[in-house]
């Protein structure tokens, strides 16, 4: 199975994106938050599920968008065991089609992983740095049930109860165990065993011992049924001597009752005169509390003394409070008025000290438009002229750069200048050294030589030896004189044509054409800063002008003159006064209403006099003396209505009590009674008649069936007789079987004797019990060893053991990656070690961080190979090798460039290495894909 392409819709940061991945090798890079872990958890969410969100500690990112409608996507497998198919899970659900679109069964996806779940597509299918070394504890019989996980789907559950039997057998017995039940059921037989051998001949004094205590047995049941004779007759009689009070008592009941006379009345009657009673007597409370109640709300009548007033001046009241509430207004609006008229003093005062001008001065002018004209030809004049300025101070600027720029160039040159003399003086340095007469010393030597062979031979007459020597002497040293000469020559002409002395003549001509220029220069700058001059002077004399014409209008001999002609702050001061005089119009209205309210609560104020003369104080004032009125009128009328309503209750109370007296009397006359005390007395004795009654039942309930018995008793005395004479009969009866039980125990006490010793019966009957437990434990060994062996063997049918092949395998990937230094992995139930190559055997924990770290690889490798027969799914590494050293990543891509021949490995990674070191071609910059800020088109999911 190979993933061909996924298909976001919405998870994480991307959002209607899509992926085509290589059917070998991908590799697919990006820095961090490029989003390398929201591709790889959308891979594991479309396979298996999204995770859970329920809010745990250390919970798995869910990656929901936070743009986006649907939460999912899908994903296009190809060569699965269903053929291509899309496997789509969104919020909504899981569907699994073809290519085409056609839907398949539910449980499609269950048989494309082949019972694979999350947790062992993470053991061995994810590369991670985190689980690298997930298969610290990994043994034979691990391997061994993942491989049968794989084969089955949900195999998983028979595997969880075939080790549940497996544990539960080996809990009953081992074969080298001891402590299990079995075992030590096993080792007690055999001691057994032999100890009944040994007690062959003790059989007798057993067997005697046996007989008697048979014997005793007997006499004690018989003396034992006497004793439950005689204590059943004592029960007897202790019953009857209970019963025999109670008969006393229900003789004298019966004689209290024929005393006694009933008097019929309906059961609630005694109820209802109570009610009637205790209803008259809370009337009456009633009536006493209402008048009371009357009383003084009569005195507090009387207290009011502001009521009648408040009520003769009801129509002015209204008035005066109406109109106090105008003047409330109108006393708010005076107040905002008074702040406006102070914040337009303080802002024409403000405007005054900016404008720096003086106000009466200003507000007298009357042709102040033609004054502003006035001033803006002078500025005008100004700005002229400072523009000329400012032209000058341009010109010269520039100017002056250019014969900075002209003097930095001069300076140059002669610096170059210099360069090339002290490179001249090095030239004629070198020629010294090269053309020195010390060069012609080996040809004169030679020529001397010569000179020297021939005098010889000439006044010696030698060989012509000498004469030959002589001649090619000299004509050496003369051939070796012109060599020099001409070197020398060549020398002095190279020095004199070297390219230097041109380019000390250009430099030298160009110093001096820089130095005429700047002369030039200097000449237009005085001429420029002359006018300039004369420029400043006339604007100088412009500015007192302009001064003098501010003065004239009012303003300060300070004010800015540009700033006035712009901002025209005379204007803005005659609108704010104008604004200022309104208000002041207003303030005036706002007071005559005010004196007029005063005169018309003068009547109120001589009731309720108010010494304060502000408004607000007086407002209060008036608005507090209504509020009270109001009150005073209000609990008033309160009053009234609350003695009305007790004269109500009181006449109401009269008439409840008339008519319960009434019921009354009628409750007398039916029961014959004379007044209360008589009808209380005949309830009483109707209530004594119904206790006895009771009692009468109570007593019949316990007496039942031993009525004849106690009528014939005479006495309780004799009955007591009885009871006594029972006690000494049961008293000596167990006197007599007190011999029988001690006999009986020192019999037990033999035998037990005996049998600590090791009785033959004894043993024999513990063997017998001992060898049917043994049958019991073994049937239920061997029940649960039978069904743990069935679970494998159902769940192996069809399929070889692969643990051989995979550990084959296993040795090879890791000699390929540690290069020959570790060949051999031993896999067993107790776990695995490693052999070097040296044949020494290493437990994981004694090896190095990288090398345990390959191991890993290598078993997650070959337990993918070797399960690929069941289920073949792609490789997901996400930079698990970030620690290997250059060495071990150049083994690791090598291997997994020859396992992306037969699987799909998607290679997540940051190292911009990987595409090199592993020669890949294609690979997906997750950089170059958009994000959920820049979405792509929709993909359509009928595609």
């Amino acid at each position: 199975m190979k993933i061909r392409e996924l298909d976001i819709y919405g998870y994480g940061k991307w959002i209607n994106q899509r992926f085509e991945l290589d059917d070998h090798l991908q590799v697919i890079t990006g820095q961090n938050e490029a989003g390398k872990s929201t591709l790889q958890s959308f891979i594991r969410s479309i396979l298996f599920g999204f995770p859970s969100k329920r809010r745990r500690i250390q919970q798995i990112n869910r990656y929901e968008p936070r743009h986006a409608e649907v939460y999912g996507g899908r994903i296009l497998l190809e060569k699965t065991a269903l053929g291509d198919v899309w496997v789509e899970r969104t919020n909504k659900g899981l569907h699994v089609t073809t290519r085409q679109g056609d839907p398949l069964a539910d449980n499609s996806l269950d048989q494309i992983l082949g019972g694979l779940d999350e947790q062992l597509f993470d053991s061995f299918y994810a590369f991670s740095l985190q689980n690298l070394q997930e298969l610290a504890n990994i043994d034979a019989d691990r391997l061994s049930d993942y491989f049968l996980s794989i084969g089955t789907i949900g195999s998983e559950k028979f595997l969880a109860v075939a080790k549940a039997f497996d544990k539960e057998a080996e809990a009953l017995f081992k074969s080298k165990g001891k402590k299990p039940p079995l075992n030590q059921l096993l080792e007690d037989h055999d001691q057994s065993q032999q100890a009944r051998l040994q007690l062959r001949n003790k059989m007798s004094e057993y067997n005697q011992l046996l007989a008697q205590q048979q014997v005793e047995l007997q006499a004690i049941q018989d003396l034992h049924g006497e004793v439950g004779q005689l204590e059943e007759s004592l029960r007897q009689v202790d019953k009857l001597m209970g019963r025999y009070d109670v008969f006393l008592k229900d003789q004298a009941a019966q004689r209290e009752l024929q005393r006694l006379t009933y008097t019929e009345m309906p059961k609630d009657l005694p109820d209802q005169l109570k009610a009637l009673v205790a209803a008259q007597k809370v009337n009456q409370g009633r009536i006493e509390q209402m008048q009371e109640r009357i009383q003084t709300l009569n005195q507090e009548m009387t207290a009011l003394t502001r009521l009648n007033w408040a009520r003769n001046h009801e129509a002015q009241r209204r008035q005066w409070l109406s109109a106090t509430r105008h003047i409330k207004e109108v006393q708010s609006r005076l107040e905002l008025v008074l702040e406006r008229i102070q914040e337009q003093t303080q802002q024409l005062a403000r405007m005054a000290q900016e404008g720096q001008f003086y106000p009466d001065k200003v507000l007298e002018l009357e042709r102040f438009d033609q004054q502003l004209t006035q001033g803006y030809e002078l500025q005008a004049q100004l700005e002229d002229l400072q523009g000329q300025a400012d032209s000058l101070k341009a010109q010269r600027k520039v100017f002056l750069d250019q014969r900075r720029e002209l003097q930095t160039y001069s300076a140059t040159v002669r610096q170059q200048y210099a360069k090339l003399e002290n490179q001249r003086l090095n030239e004629e340095e070198v020629l010294i050294q090269a053309t020195r007469l010390n060069h012609y010393l080996p040809a004169l030597i030679a020529i001397v030589i010569a000179g020297a062979v021939g005098l010889f031979y000439y006044f010696n007459q030698a060989a012509d030896l000498y004469k030959w020597i002589a001649i090619i002497l000299g004509g050496l040293g003369g051939l070796g004189s012109l060599y020099v000469f001409w070197h020398h020559r060549q020398h002095h002409l190279h020095f004199r044509r070297s390219p230097v002395v041109d380019k000390m003549a250009e430099l030298s001509a160009k110093d001096k054409d820089y130095q005429a220029r700047s002369m030039d220069l200097g000449v237009d700058i005085n001429q420029r800063e002359a006018s300039l001059r004369q420029v400043n002077q006339a604007i100088e004399a412009q500015k007192q002008d302009l001064q003098r014409w501010l003065v004239s209008i009012g303003f300060y001999p300070t004010a800015d003159a540009e700033f006035i002609l712009k901002s025209n702050p005379i204007k803005s001061y005659k609108e704010t006064f104008n604004i200022r005089q309104q208000y002041e119009d207003e303030r005036n209205q706002l007071n005559v209403e005010i004196i007029n309210w005063r005169h018309q609560i003068a009547p109120l104020l001589e009731r309720f006099p108010f010494d304060d003369t502000m408004v607000r104080p007086l407002i209060r004032h008036i608005e507090e003396v209504e509020v009270s009125l109001a009150r005073q009128s209000e609990r008033g009328q309160a009053m009234e209505e609350r003695i009305q309503h007790a004269r109500d209750v009181m006449e109401q109370a009269q008439a409840e009590i008339k008519i319960q007296q009434n019921q009354i009397d009628q409750i007398y006359q039916q029961t014959n009674a004379v007044d209360e005390l008589d009808f209380t007395q005949k309830v009483q004795m109707n209530q004594r008649i119904q206790e006895l009654n009771e009692k009468r039942s109570l007593y019949a309930d316990q007496l039942a069936g031993y009525e004849e018995e106690l009528e014939t008793i005479e006495s309780k005395h004799a009955l007591v007789s009885a009871y006594q004479d029972l006690e000494v009969k049961l008293s000596q009866t167990k006197d007599r079987l007190q011999p029988h039980q001690y006999q009986r125990a020192n019999i037990e006490v033999a035998l037990n004797h005996l049998e600590q010793d090791g009785s033959y019966q004894v043993l024999d009957q513990k063997i017998a019990n001992q060898r049917a437990e043994i049958i019991d434990y073994f049937s239920e060994y061997a029940t649960r060893k039978l069904a743990t062996e069935l679970i494998y063997q159902t769940l192996r049918h069809g399929m070889d053991n692969p643990l051989p092949e995979m550990n084959r395998m296993a040795n090879s990937i890791f000699s390929d990656l540690t290069y020959g230094r570790y060949d051999k992995i031993k896999l067993n139930k107790s776990g695995l070690k490693v052999q070097h190559c040296s044949d020494v055997l290493f437990e994981p924990h004694e090896l190095s961080q990288g090398t345990l770290e390959q191991l890993y690889v290598a078993l997650r490798l070959a337990f993918i190979v070797n399960a690929s027969s069941m289920v073949k799914m792609p490789i997901l590494i996400d930079d698990a090798f970030v620690n290997f050293d250059e060495l071990r990543k150049k083994s690791m891509y090598q291997v997994l460039t020859k396992f992306s021949k037969d699987y799909q490995i998607l290679f997540f990674t940051f190292d911009p290495q990987v595409q090199e070191m592993m020669a890949i071609d294609q690979v997906i910059e997750l950089e170059d894909y958009q994000s959920d800020e820049e979405e792509m088109p929709a993909v359509s999911k009928e595609e």
